[in-house]
Formats: structure tokens, C-alpha cells, sequence
């Protein structure tokens, strides 16, 4: 396998679920509860996330293929994308982490979806997965998956500690740091777009 290529996926997708950023939300969410029950939800609320990271990896390039969708448009579009959620985690606009929750404790929505998994992070996983054209690479894929939900569960597990450890500047820092290097990562990804479009109409 290459660790390389693994490490560098599994790098862009953690930083567009962007844990730092959504620990106060999920906290804010998660204290409507009991204590008793709050890590249980956390812990189940990240399975029903893995499960979702993996059906979109799986399905994805049938998806992708039955609509159509170029790698240059993927690439394009996608880069457009995470350069906007990017701008966002830069320069955060106030978001309201108070919403109704129902009593039973099912949280699919909003924490699952879309707070630690969103469009953003469903479209980078469906690219991932439509630039695998053998098992082996798929296996490098599910690897990076598995990388960055680790990482993921890992530090929203913890972030009520890691919150009242750095504080809201240290968050909020660390925060537009991953927004700074995802920019990277999208202007990246719109030139690979636009040289697979110009190879493609060159071809053509």
C-alpha cells in the first residue's frame, strides 16, 4: 500500500470534518442530555458516521457514473466546495448550537448529519472512491477512511477536556489553521480539475 497516498487522503478528509471545529456544537448538543447518557450517544452517533462514510465510498463512483460526472467536474466542483467550507472555518460566522432535540436521544440529525458529516465531506469521499480502479487502491481508500474517522471519534471523544484546555481562542485558532491548510488543499484540487479537463479536450 502506499502511506503516503493513504496519509494524504486520510489528511483532506479530517480536516473537512474538521473535529476542532464542531467539538463545541457536538458539546453544546451533547449537555441537553444526562451525563450518563451523553458519551453512549457520542459513541453511537460516530458509528452511524463510519456507516455513512462507507456507503458513500462504496456507491459512490456507480453514483457518480449513472449522473454522469466527469473527474474534471468532480475535481472542480469539489475544490469549489471545500474552498467555501474553508473560507467558513477562516472567518466563522456566529452559528447557533441550540436546537430542539427530541427526548429518545436521536441525534442522527443534526448531529451526524449534517454537523460531523456534511456535503462537503460526502463529496470528497465519493471522489476518493472514483479515482479507485482496482482493490488494491480500494483498500487504500478504506484505510484512509478508517484514518481520519479514528481521528475523527478520537478527538470529539475527548473534546470536552480538550475544550476547557484550550479554551476558545486556542479553539478558535486551531480551527482557522485546518480552514487555512483545506484552502490549500481546494486550489489544489481545481487545478487538477483543469488540467484533467484540458487532457481530456485535447484528447478529444
Amino acid at each position: 500500500m502506499d502511506w503516503n497516498h493513504i496519509i494524504a487522503s486520510a489528511g483532506t478528509l479530517f480536516l473537512v470534518l474538521d473535529p476542532p471545529g464542531n467539538a463545541p456544537l457536538v458539546q453544546s448538543l451533547l449537555q441537553q442530555l444526562p451525563p450518563e447518557q451523553r458519551f453512549r450517544v457520542l459513541v453511537r452517533e460516530l458509528f452511524f458516521v463510519l456507516f455513512l462514510m462507507l456507503f458513500f465510498f462504496f456507491l459512490g463512483k456507480g453514483l457518480l457514473g449513472w449522473l454522469g460526472i466527469t473527474a474534471s467536474s468532480l475535481n472542480l466542483s469539489g475544490g469549489i466546495m471545500l474552498f467555501i467550507i474553508a473560507v467558513g472555518m477562516v472567518f466563522p460566522t456566529k452559528r447557533s448550537p441550540h436546537m430542539n432535540l427530541s427526548n429518545s436521544g436521536l441525534f442522527i440529525v443534526p448531529v451526524t448529519v449534517p454537523l460531523i458529516i456534511g456535503p462537503a465531506a460526502i463529496s470528497v469521499i465519493m471522489m476518493q472512491a472514483a479515482l479507485c480502479t482496482s482493490w488494491a487502491e480500494k483498500l487504500e481508500g478504506l484505510t484512509a477512511i478508517s484514518l481520519s474517522w479514528l481521528g475523527t471519534a478520537i478527538l470529539l471523544c475527548l473534546s470536552g477536556k480538550l475544550l476547557n484546555l484550550l479554551g476558545e481562542k486556542g479553539t478558535t485558532a486551531l480551527t482557522r489553521l485546518m480552514g487555512t491548510l483545506l484552502i490549500l488543499l481546494a486550489v489544489q484540487m481545481v487545478l487538477n480539475g483543469i488540467t484533467v479537463y484540458i487532457t481530456e479536450l485535447s484528447k478529444g
